[in-house]
């Protein structure tokens, strides 16, 4: 079971008496936010002895705030608690009464350079464990402690796999204004960093597989808490299915899905109503860009959705996906000019058997093909698309791809070939096809 940690910094200065709130519910008049802070978080999920609180401390802030009676006047003498006239408690008596394990992190420095904020940054990530909800906050410290937060929940995430439920600050300043402080919840600029790197992953990769977990995850928790009602949530939560459901088709090379465009026309309609609803506003202008990247594909039917499709793994390095699509696509072209139904396995052979043998110029006598398959290869020969000889080199060079591909590169009469080669070649052939079938020119 994971634990619960709490991160917080503990500064040097004598904190006055704040009553800290939040959405107008007071969580404690005290001198030390992070009392008020667990006390808030404890709301939703109970501490337990399980749990950590690691409260990171200087030596200055160990002598002043941690210890009782750590505050002295002018004159060395003890200063007392304002509000009894009696000890002045530290934080370590203060956070006793929570059933939560305190663990100090003491002699931090104080930060003052690189060095030093690194060692802080090293020294908070090793007390982390795999699995852990991090409940972090960042009050008190440098002016740098924000960023180094920001950094240490990624770099957690990744390599600890933690989950960060809380990042917050407590805003004593607004008390001359208001009467009393606030609990600000900071974790939704991490969440847009979250969702920023989901969604630069899918345009930069075709990876929807965070996109989709993340949504999945916080989808979840407005629509439990609106009791279904969120609209925001559910467009975007169906936005990111539909999104999943096209990566898939092209991942794993789905031609008749593809061609079809059942799935891309639901995700264009999904997309068109997700507007300014999404429940994070800043991500919108993130989605924006995220739904013109459907711009090339046609949501009807439309065989030149397999050349998008084929350019599309590409793009997106999916290389073997490209050069199956790809070809299967260019088949596909020839079966629909000349009356074969896309999904006729048998039939469709006969393309391929016809560009082999406009490749080799083979005597129909010795055609590897059956008597009532002779006619319909006639046929597909005598097209006007096979006297180009380019059309012919390119297919034959996807084959090869292909081949090369599909048996690991591990073939005895051929040399494998070198990665940069297979790529030149798919894009060559992408290239030449779009031009030659469709009179489209791909800069690549």
């Amino acid at each position: 079971m994971s634990r619960k940690v709490f991160i917080s910094f503990l500064g040097g200065t004598n904190y006055r008496y704040c009553d800290y709130q939040k959405d107008d519910k007071s969580y404690g008049n005290v001198r030390f936010v992070q009392e008020a802070t667990l006390n808030y978080l404890e709301v939703n999920n109970k501490w337990t002895k399980d749990d950590v609180a690691l409260i990171l401390l200087t030596k200055t802030a160990e002598d002043n705030n941690w210890v009782d009676n750590g505050q002295k006047d002018r004159e060395g003498n003890v200063v007392c608690d304002e509000l009894t006239n009696g000890t002045l408690e530290g934080l370590a008596t203060r956070l006793k009464p929570f059933e939560i394990k305190l663990e100090p992190v003491r002699e931090l420095p104080e930060g003052n350079d690189e060095k030093e904020i690194w060692e802080i940054f090293e020294r908070v990530f090793k007390k982390i464990n795999d699995d852990d909800e991090l409940y972090f906050d960042i009050t008190h410290g440098f002016r740098y402690l924000p960023m180094l937060v920001m950094v240490l929940c990624n770099y957690s995430k990744f390599l600890k796999k933690v989950t960060v439920k809380s990042i917050t600050y407590g805003n004593f300043e607004v008390a001359r204004k208001l009467g009393h402080g606030l609990l600000v919840d900071l974790l939704p600029l991490t969440k847009l960093q979250d969702w920023t790197y989901a969604a630069g992953t899918y345009l930069d990769s075709g990876n929807v597989d965070k996109l989709t977990t993340l949504c999945n995850e916080e989808t979840k928790l407005v629509l439990r808490e609106s009791l279904g009602k969120d609209e925001g949530a559910k467009k975007l939560k169906s936005f990111v299915s539909k999104l999943s459901a096209v990566v898939e088709e092209r991942r794993t090379c789905r031609g008749i899905d593809i061609i079809e465009s059942k799935s891309l026309k639901g995700l264009k309609e999904a997309a068109d109503v997700l507007e300014e609803s999404t429940f994070i506003k800043p991500f919108n202008p993130i989605f924006e860009k995220t739904k013109k990247s459907l711009i090339s594909f046609d949501e009807n039917e439309n065989i030149r959705n397999g050349l998008s499709a084929a350019v599309w793994c590409y793009d997106n390095g999916l290389y073997q996906q490209s050069a199956t699509i790809l070809q299967e696509f260019v088949v596909s072209f020839f079966c629909m000019r000349h009356g074969i139904a896309i999904d006729d396995e048998e039939n469709r052979e006969l393309v391929n058997k016809a560009f082999n043998i406009k490749a080799h110029n083979t005597d129909e006598d010795k055609w590897n093909a059956k008597d009532e398959q002779k006619p319909k290869i006639r046929e597909i020969i005598s097209d006007d698309y096979f006297d180009n000889e380019k059309l012919i080199a390119y297919f034959q060079n996807l084959t090869e791809v292909r081949n090369d591909f599909n048996h690991s590169g591990m073939r005895s009469k051929r040399v494998p070939m070198k990665p940069s080669n297979i790529k030149e070649n798919i894009k060559k052939c992408i290239c030449g096809f779009a031009v030659l079938l469709f009179n489209i020119k791909i800069e690549k």
